[in-house]
């Protein structure tokens, strides 16, 4: 963390200056068009809903067909979890950095879900800009719900099968 709030702002004053270059302005272009792509797709994809996301590491969360999720990618391995809700459990967390240098911390409620699916950035589809994660993530959570519903059906067919078949003895 921060030694002092003096090097914090040091720090963010030199990313300013970063922003500013060719280079700067160039990848930002360049995250600004991936955003409109991303924007564009998803406003051709009902039941669809993007809360946020961003990088390092990358977390997404939304719903997709009801159901909230949370996607986190970190040193190539992602996981998905729906259904979020909280544990009833908390955790200390570092908020930032106080004027005096000292860190800031709050309680944070741990909010979990049902993990539905794990992988590393080299599974088919992952995609390499946000449209194309986006597309991967609710492809993923639309086949697992529909493999989970198939599932349902199945067990309700064969409780009726059952049920017929003793009748029927």
């Amino acid at each position: 963390m921060w030694k002092s709030a003096e090097a914090f702002r040091w720090f963010l004053g030199d990313m300013n200056e970063y922003w500013q270059t060719p280079e700067g302005r160039r990848l930002r272009a360049a995250r600004e068009a991936d955003e409109a792509g991303l924007q564009s797709w998803l406003a051709d994809q009902p039941g669809v809903v993007l809360y946020d996301h961003g990088d390092a590491p990358e977390q997404w969360r939304g719903e997709v067909d009801g159901h909230n999720f949370a996607f986190r990618e970190r040193d190539t391995e992602w996981i998905i979890e729906i259904d979020l809700h909280p544990s009833g459990q908390s955790m200390r967390v570092v908020d930032g950095p106080n004027a005096d240098g000292t860190n800031s911390r709050r309680q944070d409620e741990i909010i979990e879900g049902a993990i539905i699916a794990t992988g590393t950035t080299s599974a088919a589809g992952y995609g390499a800009n946000p449209r194309e994660r986006a597309a991967f993530i609710v492809t993923t959570i639309r086949d697992h719900l529909r493999r989970k519903r198939v599932d349902e059906i199945g067990m309700l067919v064969a409780e009726r099968s059952a049920e017929l078949n003793h009748r029927l003895a």
